[in-house]
């Protein structure tokens, strides 16, 4: 088989052209390759934005509003249990009052979030975007912290003896200082969860993005469940409708 070797340039004019050969030939290359690599970055990003899109329209995003509509129906249902305490209410009306009182416990998730970010999509973000979800997502600990917490102190109503006559001091106390701790608990997370909301309108998300997949859909990646767990709480009735208009608000104009 024939080789041709190339020539050698006889004079500077062709040993310039043939080096702008070839240099012209590798921005190509490399151009080439930066634009494939920003389409399949900007493939990633857009699968990711979406997931994260689905993560806090189908979970986050309903507990967020589920703690601000109960919030108001909470605190009425510890007033009642206060006042039954300092009043030196039977036994068994403190208890009826303590066992009007539930607080639902979730889980915050940031699953989405943190797959992004190790996967360094997230890298290709635009800074706007970059610091929204980073504002949403960091306020996910420390809801799961503070609704933890809420739960630990709710413990100490149930923990009243369901035998006996007037409640003694020691019990007394013990029952207004939980609470006090649940009082403060509620407000700590209403705080979070106002914040989150926020969030969530400047992220442009919404629960009504949540779409449901095409097999069977697991109840804790479903908006409505946060209806159903007011509904079957005696102390929540009258917050369920506004869990509700939250859930599902009137379309702009």
């Amino acid at each position: 088989m024939e080789i041709h070797k190339p020539k050698p340039a006889h004079n500077l004019r062709e040993f310039v052209s043939e080096v702008a050969v070839v240099v012209f030939g590798i921005v190509i290359a490399l151009t080439g390759e930066q634009v494939l690599q920003s389409f399949d970055w900007r493939h990633r990003m857009r699968l990711a934005d979406e997931q994260m899109r689905q993560e806090i329209a189908g979970d986050n995003g309903p507990q967020i509003l589920e703690r601000i509509a109960l919030s108001p129906c909470l605190n009425d249902a510890l007033a009642a249990i206060r006042s039954s305490v300092e009043q030196a209410a039977p036994r068994s009306a403190v208890l009826e009052a303590v066992d009007q009182f539930w607080t639902p416990r979730h889980t915050w998730d940031s699953i989405a979030f943190q797959a992004a970010t190790s996967s360094g999509v997230l890298a290709h973000a635009s800074v706007e975007r970059f610091e929204s979800l980073s504002r949403f997502y960091s306020l996910m600990p420390a809801l799961e912290g503070a609704n933890e917490r809420e739960f630990h102190d709710g413990a100490a109503l149930f923990a009243l003896g369901r035998v006996g006559g007037a409640l003694t001091e020691v019990e007394r106390e013990r029952m207004l200082g939980a609470v006090e701790a649940l009082r403060r608990d509620d407000a700590e997370l209403l705080r979070l969860a106002t914040l989150a909301k926020g969030a969530m309108t400047q992220l442009g998300i919404a629960v009504g993005d949540y779409r449901r997949s095409a097999g069977p859909t697991s109840p804790l990646q479903d908006p409505e469940r946060v209806v159903n767990e007011l509904e079957h709480l005696p102390m929540a009735k009258r917050c369920v409708a506004e869990l509700k208009k939250s859930l599902n608000p009137m379309p702009r104009d």
